[in-house]
């Protein structure tokens, strides 16, 4: 299974350069350590997060939080944080509709790194709009942005683990829609991943659209000039054709680790996940795990409320053995 989505992804790259990492402390809020972070991913392209280091979380070793932001429109990492909305002049989401993850799992106690993924938020390449990863493509020809997007998570495990009050094998990640499915994607590579959350994640090829490998010629502005997968472009081109991998098989490559599918009840049927997750849950339940593959959804649109993240957030207290700063972080709400 991990040959034939490299396959379709392109292969990762065969060695990692130094992270030559740089870490600047930026701000606290409430008890939390704020840090700007930068490492280097590729030579000539560095990552860049914010780590949120709560209080309580020192000396350690505590469990963290890798964070994967939605697609924004320039924002990035900063609306995982609670910085802005959408674009970086946008206020910040209301509680009702946030995509702060990072900065509630934080409070929750967790550590949290929130990263740019490459053509959003510090990571847009000079003269292109955000999601425009035509400079990608001709530097990297074979790769893909789903590819790069999680060799630079993995990277970002990478220097999680360099920091000595960080719980190396109590290291998870959680992501909402582009961060959903990049989340998943980045535990099925990397078995670093103790727990993952994909939540609101495409989980489907929808081959009536061109969504996962659009034209490269084209441009179409933001957003819609994102290539996820070049190499998945015949497939679209020929709807019969047979796609040689699926998303139950990305499930399986993340057995026997904790993983939770988390979306809308439409998207849940449009994904057709049930019957994905139920697929993977047979390979769980061969390797003695069959507690470990979750499924939630929930009524409403395309989101990340407080009714899954407080059913994703506690999941996660239950797979990496952590409790909670507080009991609430929702107001008017206990857990």
């Amino acid at each position: 299974m991990r040959a034939a989505w490299l396959e379709l992804l392109g292969p990762f790259p065969e060695q990692a350069p130094p992270l030559d990492a740089k870490q600047t402390r930026v701000d606290a809020i409430e008890g939390i350590e704020c840090h700007h972070v930068t490492f280097q991913s590729e030579p000539h392209d560095r990552v860049t997060a914010y780590l949120l280091i709560p209080e309580a979380a020192r000396p350690g070793p505590s469990p963290a939080v890798l964070c994967i932001h939605s697609t924004t429109h320039g924002s990035g990492k900063r609306r995982v944080v609670g910085l802005s909305g959408s674009t970086p002049e946008d206020p910040p989401d209301e509680p009702a509709a946030s995509r702060a993850y990072g900065l509630e799992l934080a409070r929750w106690g967790y550590i949290t790194l929130s990263i740019d993924l490459m053509c959003d938020g510090e990571r847009i390449p000079q003269g292109l709009t955000c999601y425009d990863t035509s400079a990608f493509y001709e530097r990297h020809p074979e790769w893909s942005a789903v590819g790069k997007n999680t060799w630079d998570a993995m990277r970002g495990i990478d220097f999680l683990e360099t920091l000595d009050f960080v719980d190396a094998k109590r290291v998870g990640c959680v992501g909402h829609s582009l961060g959903g499915h990049s989340s998943l994607f980045t535990a099925a590579f990397d078995e670093r991943v103790a727990a993952v959350v994909s939540n609101g994640g495409q989980l489907s090829w929808v081959r009536n659209t061109d969504h996962w490998s659009r034209p490269t010629v084209q441009k179409r502005g933001p957003v819609n000039d994102y290539v996820y997968i070049k190499r998945f472009r015949p497939y679209i081109e020929d709807p019969d054709r047979p796609v040689p991998v699926d998303f139950e098989h990305l499930m399986m490559m993340v057995a026997p680790r904790p993983m939770l599918i988390s979306a809308t009840e439409d998207e849940i049927a449009r994904d057709d996940s049930i019957e994905k997750l139920a697929q993977a849950a047979t390979i769980y339940r061969e390797l003695g795990a069959g507690d470990r593959p979750s499924l939630f959804s929930f009524p409403g649109q395309h989101n990340y409320p407080p009714v899954a993240k407080r059913n994703s957030f506690n999941w996660l207290d239950r797979w990496l053995v952590h409790v909670p700063a507080m009991p609430t972080i929702w107001p008017g709400v206990r857990v």
